[in-house]
């Protein structure tokens, strides 16, 4: 048994200190302007529509459309929400927003009304708020807070179901949230930096230094060239990323051939689909670890032909083991070596 945990503990040290070293890496970027505004006492949702950033502007209790060039206020409308607007973004239609503890608000582009709302199909703490939005891939991103614990959850809002989770790099107070360069961004407030979030695995792979001036929420959109992130003192810092090409060769999902696995639902509750797919016929084996390392489940242990599969796994108990609800992780094998471990939340 010492034995046994000597070496989960090794492997656990071969696979975590890595990443260590590369969350360490900080970004180059330049600081292209900065906008500085007379009319909020504070900006915190931030919103790019294809021609103007939008803010929620808390003192006149608005929607404010930002010349992206000259940062002079075009236009707006009242806020249908009031002054408590924690996250904004735009679907390519219309904005979202979050301005409660557990709804999503739906609100026109052309005049600021609301067209539907719901309750975020997600377990909440009562303490817990959603903070963060924004799109990506038709799925709506929500920052989901309570205390010192976060989540990236992926809504989608035509069936109002969870499809997707992601971590926040272990960041204990992200705000601001945008979708940029195939990653997620998101202020760290504590240690006043912009943290950059693998969106598969939910891992803090690099960061910049934001202005010191943040101390609670703050936005964070970007028009696919530069980032608009906010401070706490109604400014707006144009941000010019230049990746540090350190982080971008070392990537964790370089295989010799393209494997891709993925499960849905995720959440789910009891059953998810897990799907793969390999480029030639192998010996597959798909198995199911909880969160402290330990296999719960052996799914498969055979050889498959070339193509797409789907094997179906039930989180109801197993006979062996007991399962709760919690983060599981599913790990593919193929020939022998490890090719993908994916994270999965079992809802009860």
């Amino acid at each position: 048994m010492i034995n046994h945990r000597k070496t989960i503990v090794f492997i656990l040290l071969i696979i975590i200190f890595p990443l260590i070293l590369l969350s360490q890496e900080e970004i180059e970027m330049n600081l292209v302007d900065q906008f500085h505004f007379e009319y909020p006492s504070l900006i915190i949702g931030l919103t790019y529509d294809g021609e103007y950033i939008w803010m929620s502007d808390v003192a006149a209790d608005s929607l404010s459309a930002i010349d992206i060039i000259t940062g002079e206020k075009v236009y707006g409308f009242p806020s249908p929400l009031g002054p408590d607007i924690y996250g904004l973004t735009f679907d390519g239609e219309n904005f979202w927003a979050s301005a409660s503890r557990f709804y999503l608000y739906k609100i026109s582009h052309e005049d600021g009304s609301i067209i539907t709302s719901f309750q975020i199909p997600y377990p909440m703490d009562s303490n817990a708020r959603i903070t963060e939005l924004t799109w990506h891939n038709d799925i709506l991103y929500c920052m989901n807070t309570g205390g010192f614990s976060s989540v990236i959850v992926g809504v989608d809002v035509e069936t109002i179901t969870c499809v997707d989770t992601v971590g926040t790099g272990e960041c204990g107070s992200p705000t601001g949230l945008t979708f940029m360069n195939g990653h997620f961004w998101l202020n760290d407030y504590i240690e006043i930096k912009i943290r950059k979030i693998n969106p598969e695995y939910g891992q803090y792979e690099g960061w910049f230094p934001h202005y010191n001036l943040c101390y609670g929420n703050v936005g964070i959109t970007n028009d696919g060239e530069y980032m608009y992130c906010s401070d706490n003192f109604r400014n707006v810092y144009k941000y010019e990323i230049i990746e540090n090409s350190a982080i971008e060769e070392d990537n964790i999902d370089t295989f010799e051939y393209p494997i891709q696995i993925r499960t849905y639902p995720n959440p789910f509750n009891p059953t998810t689909m897990i799907s793969f797919s390999i480029p030639e016929e192998s010996k597959v084996e798909l198995s199911i670890y909880n969160i402290k390392g330990q296999k719960v489940k052996s799914l498969v242990k055979e050889s498959f032909e070339s193509g797409n599969h789907s094997i179906m796994w039930n989180g109801d108990n197993e006979s062996e083991n007991l399962i709760s609800s919690g983060i599981y992780f599913y790990k593919l094998n193929v020939n022998g070596k490890t090719e993908a471990v994916r994270k999965c939340l079992l809802l009860k």
